[in-house]
């Protein structure tokens, strides 16, 4: 008999009658947009969790990093130096940023840009760079610290994208880290993302980018922004999603410590650095050494498992960036096709982690 298929990602976001009571307060109140009351009390909520100063809710996480990278890049500046291994996401923001993608590679350790990769890679530049975008690998969180004492230094301006950090960020500085909040997200709230930022201007500043630029009450606009916003609806799963978020920090840390127990010290594959220790988020990647790739995926396959290489093989082989400048990346090309996502949802039985667990080396 055929084993039943197992999915890699069943997202699940709060039911009906956990979003009913905020449904209600939408109809008694009739404010459905513009900054309502549900949206001040995620907003504030997603400050509490976070340790944010500032948050900026957003209409997606790809327009959070855009507005992130307007209020910071070097004006009259070109490049914004961040890796090529990232979802594709990251670079078309840089783009709408009216600036240009500089692909860089990765640790291969971490799976991120360090400060050390940007150093060198600022020797061959005809100019310093508008920005650096760093991006948080899979949810894991950034070394803030590091990156604040590099751009101390150089005085080249950070931004995070942390799209799928939220439930593994304790603490947020002056660098603003920007959320998603799509559906696939631990803290997902079907569409949206948010800045966090220590630096309460910017997150007024980038507020006011949400919404035509309007600072103050009136209604005058002072910056060039856009709609970004979310609505009340969306603040209002938002909210059941964060009464709900124990419970499935929970599910996500049972999924990972399972996965552990079973894929020890002592295989060939491995884990990233901290996952399940220091830090959870909503997918969970195994790194396969590389002349184990093609047998391990034909057993998945083989047995009907699904997978992923969720950030594909770095931004540099889609068409659209093929033409992008960029560094050295004989890392992320070595280590991108090993980076392998396995299933990881709460619809997971023991006897399926020991299906997947049969099919790794």
């Amino acid at each position: 008999m055929t084993n039943a298929k197992i999915k890699v990602l069943v997202p699940k976001l709060p039911g009906t009658e956990a979003i009913v009571p905020y449904m209600r307060q939408i109809d008694e109140r009739r404010v459905y947009s513009n900054y309502g009351p549900l949206t001040e009390k995620f907003r504030s909520r997603l400050s509490e969790l976070t340790g944010a100063a500032g948050v900026t809710l957003t209409s997606n996480g790809t327009s959070a990093i855009e507005l992130a990278l307007r209020i910071r890049a070097t004006p009259q500046r070109h490049y914004c130096l961040m890796p090529s291994f990232t979802f594709i996401a990251s670079a078309h923001a840089v783009c709408n940023a009216g600036l240009t993608p500089y692909l860089l590679d990765v640790c291969e350790r971490s799976l991120m840009l360090t400060p050390e990769i940007v150093e060198a890679a600022l020797e061959g530049l005809d100019e310093l760079p508008a920005a650096v975008l760093v991006v948080s690998a899979f949810g894991a969180p950034p070394d803030q610290a590091a990156w604040q004492a590099f751009e101390a230094r150089y005085g080249i301006p950070v931004v995070f994208d942390a799209a799928a950090a939220a439930t593994s960020i304790k603490q947020v500085g002056s660098q603003p880290l920007c959320l998603s909040l799509h559906a696939t997200k631990a803290l997902g709230i079907g569409e949206g993302g948010a800045i966090l930022c220590a630096d309460t201007d910017l997150t007024d500043h980038a507020t006011a980018m949400t919404g035509f630029g309007f600072l103050g009450a009136e209604r005058v606009s002072a910056i060039r922004a856009g709609n970004y916003r979310i609505s009340e609806y969306s603040a209002a799963v938002g909210n059941a999603v964060i009464d709900a978020l124990p419970a499935r920090v929970a599910d996500l840390q049972r999924l990972t410590d399972g996965y552990r127990k079973r894929i020890g010290a002592d295989r060939l594959s491995r884990f990233q650095e901290g996952v399940g220790e220091r830090w959870l988020t909503m997918t969970l990647n195994v790194i396969v050494p590389p002349n184990k790739v093609a047998a391990t995926l034909a057993h998945l396959d083989e047995d009907h498992i699904e997978w992923r290489r969720w950030w594909g093989l770095g931004c540099h082989t889609h068409p659209a960036f093929a033409d992008v400048p960029r560094g050295d990346l004989h890392v992320t090309e070595s280590i991108a096709p090993c980076v392998i996502g396995l299933p990881f949802h709460d619809l997971l039985s023991a006897a399926d982690l020991d299906r997947v667990d049969r099919c790794l080396p």
